[in-house]
């Protein structure tokens, strides 16, 4: 018993802490989780504005380079004849004079004829004898006038992406060709572009690189899939390898090429990350505290709290035997009636003992009578002892032991102990006990005690006489006891509070006013229940309600 109270009590000290970290940490938890979403997404959409920015900033720009590129070719062609611009000596100098006004924006400059010969080629390439009448920029020139080309390896075996013009000056066309510079097209491509920005290149229609990433090079493939054509800027989130990007393009180039912006979601998220994974040491660290505190709390208020409960115990004990001590007072009247016959009877049979001893002549008549005698007044010494017995067992100080009873028995002897004091009173006392009922876990003197309580309150209240009945019967999972008067019955504005203690409606000197609280207070220890039902001038009916020993087994 003592263990399992113990087990008890350390099992409601940790559901006491662990609803209380419960209560602390879960705002924590959830103001945590909230802010890092919240948060998280603030800084997924300033990295998309950022993004954007830079998508739309920087298509404005490569469309303008590309145009400026090709208005400075464009001019050149428009300028000079074919026999001035292809001069070797001539067109180096208009390279040298283009690259001072793009910043050094081409690689080499060359003349091409109708039959795609090179009649003139400055830069750092040995192309001069090399026919591009086949090739694919050379008839797009033709057919269009001006073209910018992907990235491809032609002739010199290098990545690289050329403007042609084609000019109508003569008898027959020439086209002007020169090899942007892939170096300054690049840094072009990526200027501004903060490190946090995973990658920044542009890609044609085939998804082959046409700037260089940082990942891969120049005519790589892409493993992004390729969207397909839209106006302005568009962004969407592509997971691939558990790794999820926002991608940013834009289409430029005569919408031939698709400029890119790519981050991880993880580096926008990085910073409250870290700013979490800070907190979170914080945290844990006032949690430890916290749980440290708490424990202590704990234990120190769930000690006060057992203290409080043994005091409470203590005073529990106190009452039931106080309203003992009080029961034992009313019973004193008819205790000393029924101690008193038995007295008198053993004083006249001693009497008639001492008169048959003088007047003993060995006469056997005379020593039956004596024989008697003598047993008539053992028999009344010992009802004393039994009633006297009775008492001070009812009135002794003890520990409550719950034990499976057989309440029958117990009822029976409270039943006669009473039957006389109520034949004073002029009150019949009917029993009507089922047979074969099931144990019940009581405290036999504590039910002798609750009987003794119940049938002195039926008897006080039939001051003129009546009739008591006890009924006890077993249904479903309950053995019933039923306490009943035809007495003068309980007024109901009083009925509510008869089972508070020193509460009483008999005259002063009459009632302690514990009984009623008493027994409440005990039925209930016992996992019972206890109810009244009253109509005044109709009488009294007291309901105990006790569960079968198997029933309070599975409840604990």
């Amino acid at each position: 018993m003592a263990l399992m109270t113990i087990s008890k009590q350390t099992t409601h000290r940790w559901r006491i802490v662990v609803m209380l970290l419960t209560v602390s940490l879960l705002p924590l938890v959830v103001a945590g989780v909230g802010s890092w979403m919240v948060f998280g997404k603030l800084l997924e959409q300033k990295a998309l504005e950022q993004m954007r920015t830079i998508v739309q900033g920087h298509s404005e720009a490569i469309e303008s380079t590309l145009s400026n590129r090709m208005h400075l070719l464009q001019l050149l062609a428009h300028s000079h004849s074919i026999s001035n611009i292809s001069n070797p000596d001539k067109l180096r100098g208009f390279l040298a004079n283009l690259n001072q006004s793009s910043h050094g924006g081409f690689i080499d400059l060359g003349i091409i004829d109708e039959n795609g010969r090179h009649l003139a080629y400055v830069g750092p390439y040995e192309l001069q004898d090399k026919n591009y009448l086949q090739t694919d920029w050379f008839k797009e020139v033709m057919i269009r006038g001006v073209y910018v080309s992907d990235v491809f390896l032609g002739f010199r075996h290098v990545p690289h992406c050329i403007i042609a013009v084609r000019s109508a000056q003569g008898k027959n066309p020439w086209i002007l060709r020169a090899t942007i510079n892939s170096q300054q097209f690049d840094e072009l491509v990526k200027t501004g572009v903060s490190g946090r920005i995973n990658d920044v290149y542009i890609i044609n229609k085939e998804g082959l690189y046409q700037t260089t990433p940082n990942m891969g090079g120049l005519l790589g493939k892409c493993p992004l899939p390729i969207c397909t054509y839209h106006p302005g800027v568009m962004n969407r989130r592509i997971t691939q390898n558990d790794s999820t990007r926002i991608i940013v393009t834009s289409w430029v180039n005569n919408n031939r090429w698709i400029l890119v912006v790519e981050q991880d979601l993880a580096v926008i998220r990085e910073p409250v990350n870290k700013a979490i994974t800070s907190v979170a040491m914080i945290v844990i660290i006032a949690v430890a505290l916290l749980v440290i505190t708490t424990f202590f709390a704990t234990w120190h208020l769930t000690n006060r709290i057992d203290k409080a409960n043994t005091e409470r115990d203590e005073m529990s004990r106190a009452l039931i035997r106080s309203a003992k001590l009080a029961s034992i007072g009313e019973l004193a009247t008819g205790l000393a009636h029924e101690i008193n016959n038995p007295l008198a009877i053993i004083s006249a049979e001693q009497t008639n003992i001492s008169d048959l001893v003088l007047e003993i002549e060995t006469e056997p008549q005379e020593c039956g009578m004596i024989a008697d005698s003598v047993k008539r007044c053992k028999a009344q010494v010992q009802r004393c002892a039994s009633i006297t017995r009775k008492m001070l067992q009812f009135g002794r100080k003890q520990e409550s032991n719950v034990q499976p009873t057989d309440i029958a028995p117990r009822m029976s002897e409270i039943i006669n102990l009473l039957e006389r004091h109520a034949a004073v009173r002029n009150v019949k006392i009917e029993s009507e006990i089922e047979d074969n009922l099931p144990q019940v876990l009581v405290d036999p003197i504590e039910m002798e005690q609750v009987l003794v309580n119940l049938l002195n309150n039926a008897i006080d209240a039939l001051p003129n006489g009546g009739q008591i009945t006890i009924k006890t019967y077993r249904e479903k999972n309950h053995v019933h006891l039923e306490v009943s008067d035809n007495g003068i019955g309980i007024p109901s504005d009083v009925l509510d509070r008869i089972f508070e203690p020193f509460f009483t409606t008999k005259p002063p000197g009459k009632g302690t006013g514990l009984g009623l609280s008493v027994c409440y207070g005990i039925v209930h220890s016992w996992g019972g229940r206890i109810k009244v039902n009253s109509l005044q001038g109709k009488g009294t009916t007291i309901y105990i309600l006790l569960p079968f020993q198997s029933q309070l087994g599975k409840a604990n």
